[in-house]
């Protein structure tokens, strides 16, 4: 090997060891109340009416309802915002700062799974059960699934990172590079997404209408049905 050669690798590793970001991994903690139902002063026929309003004029598409069960279930694509603070797949505890923050939390571990630019596509679907608790009491309960896909932009092509399938109560643990080193990161809902439908239609519900937030109980809905992580 050349002196030319040997000197340009000795280089080359030592630029990519500068960006390499060491560090470990922090999964994130479970969420100490799942609060994706709220019981509102409402009857069912007025509470049934806000959630359609609630669900048409958001990102949501009715994919199907029907008021005699009181379900109806939501899609969403490519949800507006930033899809950072829908979701949670933990932190990267380092004392180097990531070359790019596309999540808003500058800690997370998906901010130090590329240098290059990075891209979250976060698509899913949300059931939304109301059942009368009394003739002037309605509880309302969303339950919701994620579809998540990091990517990474260079140039004009972009290559996956990882994808993940979790739900409102159940994460998803799949293996992903961070800081180009093979890791089992575990992504998670945030419950953004279901406090804030809740929120908007406790907001929308005719004056005196007060809702209130309680954990629901297991048998109120079934969980959105979750395919196994890859092992």
């Amino acid at each position: 090997m050349s002196k030319t050669l040997a000197a340009t690798l000795i280089a080359t590793s030592s630029l990519l060891g500068g960006c390499v970001a060491s560090g470990i991994y922090q999964p994130p903690q479970a969420p100490q109340t799942l609060d994706y139902s709220r019981e509102v002063n409402a009857n069912f026929d007025t509470a049934w009416t806000t959630i359609t309003n609630v669900a048409g004029a958001t990102f949501f598409n009715i994919k199907n309802f029907d008021k005699g069960s009181g379900l109806m279930t939501l899609e969403y694509d490519n949800i507006r915002g930033n899809v950072g603070s829908y979701v949670n797949c933990g932190e990267f505890a380092s004392s180097q700062a990531p070359s790019k923050t596309s999540h808003p939390n500058p800690k997370s571990v998906i901010n130090y799974m590329s240098i290059n630019d990075i891209e979250m596509h976060l698509s899913g679907r949300a059931n939304v059960m109301a059942r009368p608790v009394s003739d002037s009491k309605t509880m309302v309960q969303v339950n919701s699934e994620y579809f998540l896909t990091v990517t990474k932009r260079i140039g004009d092509k972009t290559h996956k990172l990882g994808e993940w399938h979790f739900s409102s109560r159940e994460p998803d643990t799949q293996t992903a590079d961070v800081s180009y080193t093979p890791t089992r990161v575990t992504c998670q809902s945030s419950n953004k997404l279901e406090n804030d439908f809740l929120t908007e239609v406790s907001a929308r519900l005719p004056a005196g209408n007060v809702g209130t937030s309680q954990p629901a109980p297991d048998s109120a809905i079934a969980p959105v049905a979750k395919k196994k992580s890859r092992k």
